[in-house]
């Protein structure tokens, strides 16, 4: 029987395994240098610093495996989801008295497990595998815990309880929410002892209390913390709610989103809108400490005659998803939170098939198989949603209209795929619901500065850098910007100003070389390239960059090496164009132009690479060779300023100076107005030929 959960589990997810980065997946893996720097096993060892280092050490194997393919991320989540519905059937098949419904009960209950919807943000989404991970140790303790109360002879008590400590231990360095496990096992304890031992009993109750007093530290610093939520506070979103705010809206939040979910898990969101309870007499907040004094009476009443429901209702009242109501944190409701809750869920629909066993035994297979079966066609469903940014957004934001994060994100997600005016439209709804979101003005300035439309551009990012001046973001596109104008010393105070916000800004780094090469300072540019390349080595851009700097800075030998390894990469085109000009600068022509060969064979529409063979045949005076490649530049990207030039220059070399100056009458007609940094040189070389 594991092994058709295990299928049931398998197939309901197997549409989530191609998924992409989604939400904290690209800051969880694209933003840690640590974990882009693993290239071999023994690499490894640098992610076992710190907190959840058994979680980042799955996260590099999956690195290690596949770099940013998503693939193996996905598997890992799958096939560890997989466990844990075994472990649950395994830990009902313990807690239940022998009868005759005993197995089908445990079946009911982890079949569901395994195809619940409301567990997709723990299993399709990469980041959900903090609790997917944690729940398998979790899980791991209750089973071996259950064994050990059912064991008669004592050393093997000794042992299991030894294991059960080892498990917990392995949970809590995973993730710490497992701190409710003790009073989990108190719990069970609780419920099944008919006298009540309570030398057992108020140790486990006594763990998660001494827990935070011995932490109190490093909790403190913690809340500090996630209380100050900088980043996203400087780019304009919300403040986290004030403390008592916070626990009125988690405690309600519990009851009106995650118990209703449970039982039904539709209206699903990545970003649900969640209203604050400000008050301690609000009547939603009531409402749901009656229903928690109400479940707990229930557990209570019902242990004798209904134990599952009882350990169900247990499991969900002390369980980590209550942990989460101690400390404030910026969303409120997040939904992979639930899935250690989970396991008081598998109880209570294993305690509701016991129930249909007994009075409809004909139909209990076709009740629970029609009801995995439809759990399974939503999460399938769900999959979907998790599998891009921009389903995910767009679905969150169909759900939550008035969520301002939900129209940012939803425009960011359109961003990076190049769809700017539907991004455009979404920062604007975001902003028409908070105006001070002052990411979606950066963001928006950088579509602009892509257009052409400077001035709107500079306008914005002067407007944000003045109002948040820690938005990081902010400073690096005014950066850009004034890179784009060649206003160089503007642009190092704006990247300068980006860098002490965030040092371990790889933008800022990146920007900062491109303006110390534009300002000429070669040798100066080389650190900040080398940081940029340290801190994304996945980013084949950055390290072409860094190749170029070397060799502007007169590292021929540092250039090459980096082109070399390139070559193989997204960037192999460029890298192989680049050789080219690096031999052809160094006077080996040869060399050079097989280069420059091999890169037209690598991309048939290339641009740079026809001026750069123009240039080329003008240093070996092919006067009609480089016209002819300078015209072909023009024809594949008319607006190449430096082709003009070139041309204009070609055309003098050879005596034809009418011609000369029309090529560049030309490009001042077309291209006067258009915010072009080449138009001050075109006019400069158009007065030298008068």
């Amino acid at each position: 029987m594991p092994f058709a959960l295990v299928a049931i589990a398998v197939i309901a997810y197997a549409n989530s395994l191609h998924g992409n980065l989604v939400f904290d997946d690209q800051q969880l893996i694209l933003q840690d240098p640590v974990m882009l720097r693993i290239h071999a096993l023994s690499d490894l060892f640098s992610l076992l610093g710190g907190s959840r280092q058994l979680l980042f050490l799955t996260y590099g194997l999956n690195y290690y495996l596949g770099g940013t393919d998503t693939f193996s991320y996905h598997l890992f989540n799958v096939a560890f989801h997989a466990l844990n519905t075994v472990l649950v059937y395994w830990i009902i098949l313990a807690a239940i008295p022998e009868n005759k419904d005993r197995r089908f009960a445990a079946i009911a209950g982890a079949a569901v497990f395994g195809v619940h919807t409301l567990f997709t943000s723990a299993v399709s989404y990469i980041a959900g595998r903090s609790s997917v991970l944690c729940a398998t140790f979790y899980f791991l303790a209750v089973l071996l815990f259950l064994k050990a109360v059912d064991t008669p002879r004592r050393s093997a008590r000794a042992l299991y309880l030894v294991l059960v400590g080892l498990a917990g231990w392995v949970a809590w360095q995973t993730k710490q929410e497992a701190i409710t496990l003790p009073l989990v096992l108190a719990g069970v304890l609780f419920l099944r002892m008919e006298r009540k031992d309570w030398r057992w009993i108020l140790p486990l109750v006594a763990i998660p209390p001494a827990i935070v007093v011995l932490m109190r530290d490093q909790i403190a610093a913690l809340y500090a913390m996630v209380s100050e939520n900088r980043v996203l506070v400087s780019a304009g979103f919300e403040k986290v709610l004030p403390p008592a705010t916070y626990f009125r809206t988690y405690l309600t939040s519990v009851v009106e989103y995650y118990f209703p979910r449970f039982l039904l898990p539709v209206g699903l969101s990545a970003d649900p809108q969640i209203d604050p309870i400000d008050h301690w007499y609000s009547p939603e907040f009531l409402v749901s400490i009656f229903m928690f004094g109400a479940l707990a009476w229930m557990a209570l009443h019902y242990s004798k005659r209904e134990p599952l429901f009882s350990l169900g209702l247990t499991a969900l009242l002390v369980s980590p998803l209550m942990a989460y109501a101690g400390i404030p944190l910026a969303d409120v409701v997040l939904e992979h939170r639930a899935y250690i809750p989970g396991l008081g869920v598998a109880f209570l629909f294993a305690w509701l098939f016991q129930w249909v066993a007994r009075h409809y035994s004909n139909m209990r297979w076709v009740v629970l198989g029609a009801l995995v079966a439809v759990f399974a066609v939503m999460t399938m469903s769900r999959n979907n949603v998790w599998a891009s940014n921009i389903t995910l957004w767009e679905d969150a934001e169909i759900k939550g209209p008035q969520k301002a994060r939900a129209h940012f994100n939803l425009g960011q997600a359109y961003q990076e795929a190049h769809r700017m005016p539907e991004a455009v439209r979404e920062y604007q709804h975001a902003l028409a619901i908070k105006p001070d979101i002052y990411a979606a003005y950066s963001n928006m300035a950088a579509i602009y500065l892509d257009e052409g439309q400077y001035a709107k551009a500079e306008e914005m990012l002067l407007r944000v850098t003045s109002l948040s001046p820690d938005f990081t973001e902010g400073f690096i596109n005014l950066g850009v910007f004034y890179i784009r104008t060649q206003a160089t010393d503007k642009a190092l105070h704006a990247l300068d100003r980006a860098l002490e916000t965030n040092n371990g800004s790889y933008a800022a780094h990146f920007n900062k070389g491109e303006a110390l090469t534009q300002k000429g300072d070669f040798k100066a540019a080389l650190p900040s390239y080398k940081e940029a390349v340290r801190l994304r080595p996945d980013v084949d851009a950055f390290r072409l960059g860094l190749a170029a700097a070397y060799g502007r800075a007169g590292e021929f030998a540092s250039a090459e090496k980096e082109y070399t390894a390139l070559m193989t990469t997204s960037v192999g085109p460029e890298a192989a164009r680049n050789l080219g000009v690096l031999y052809r600068d160094s006077g080996d022509s040869k060399k050079a132009m097989a280069y420059f060969e091999q890169a037209g064979r690598m991309r048939s529409v290339f641009p740079e690479l026809h001026h750069d063979i123009g240039i080329l045949y003008l240093k070996r005076s092919m006067i009609q060779e480089a016209i002819e490649q300078f015209e072909l530049t023009l024809r594949e990207q008319p607006d190449y300023a430096p082709a003009y030039l070139n041309l204009a220059v070609a055309y003098q070399m050879k005596g034809d100076r009418q011609t000369a100056r029309q090529t560049l009458q030309t490009y001042l007609r077309k291209y006067e107005n258009a915010n072009s940094p080449y138009v001050a040189q075109v006019k400069q070389r158009l007065e030298l030929l008068k």
